[in-house]
């Protein structure tokens, strides 16, 4: 059986080589591994402030280990509904990789969600994982977002960037977000951006706790955007009491892992 992948510029699928499968097929098996070796050494370096040495390897891993592009939940239905109409999709979902692996819980245990030919290598790779129909997939996400968790399009092992993840991520245990928040390089901006009408602003104070890039602020009563600071995940403007919030279009965007025109044309038809 063939397995296929996505090309992220053009929303191309290409089959996956038996290589690539048994790469991803490995590195799911021993990522609980993986993860707490990782963990320990940001930990380390922390504790004794080694930053630079951080940055460091973070640049040097980044190379073979997971990096993702953060989306809207509006972004990631509108991929599940992109790939459902294709003849090779394989959609599935397992336990939080990073709660797995640090003996830590919050909030939704089973939301890892692989696609494509990461689907059949963590299905290989473990027996916890499922399948999805992509109206149980969209379902997922929209919960996930409603706990204030950030979609996250993944992919690594030099895979010139296919996608094999829609992880949803937050700042205490999400191993890949703390990495980041201390060595950059691991997360990157998606193809939105927030646009803030401040005189409707009700001051509520809502985007501040939903933001894990610590992009907002009240002053006077008043919201704050950091505009560099803004992912583009859009959990702000779902919450917005006054309705004082919108994504736009990010000016500078060039996709990463996001197969931006797939989406675009699967909508247009």
């Amino acid at each position: 059986m063939a397995h296929y992948s996505m090309r992220p510029k053009n929303g191309e699928l290409v089959e996956t080589g038996r290589i690539q499968l048994l790469l991803q097929t490995l590195y799911a098996r021993y990522e609980p591994l993986i993860l707490r070796v990782l963990d320990a050494t940001l930990r380390f370096f922390l504790k004794v402030k080694g930053r630079f040495i951080l940055i460091v390897l973070a640049r040097l891993l980044n190379r073979f280990l997971p990096t993702g592009e953060v989306v809207t939940l509006q972004r990631a239905t509108d991929f599940i509904d992109a790939i459902s109409g294709l003849e090779k999709t394989q959609i599935a979902v397992g336990p939080c990789r990073c709660q797995e692996s640090l003996g830590k819980r919050k909030g939704t245990y089973i939301k890892d969600m692989v696609i494509l030919y990461g689907a059949e290598a963590y299905k290989r790779a473990s027996d916890e994982y499922r399948d999805l129909s992509p109206e149980e997939a969209k379902k997922l996400l929209q919960e996930l977002h409603q706990e204030g968790l950030i979609p996250t399009f993944y992919a690594c092992m030099g895979s010139g960037g296919w996608t094999f993840a829609i992880c949803s991520c937050e700042s205490e245990i999400c191993f890949p977000f703390r990495a980041h928040q201390a060595a950059g390089g691991v997360l990157h901006p998606g193809p939105d951006i927030v646009a803030l009408d401040s005189e409707s602003c009700t001051g509520c104070g809502k985007c501040v706790e939903r933001c894990h890039f610590g992009a907002n602020r009240l002053v006077n009563q008043t919201a704050e955007v950091d505009l560099t600071k803004c992912y583009g995940c859009g959990l702000c403007v779902s919450t917005c009491s006054g309705e004082a919030r919108r994504m736009v279009k990010r000016e500078d965007y060039h996709n990463r892992y996001y197969p931006i025109d797939l989406v675009s044309k699967a909508s247009a038809h």
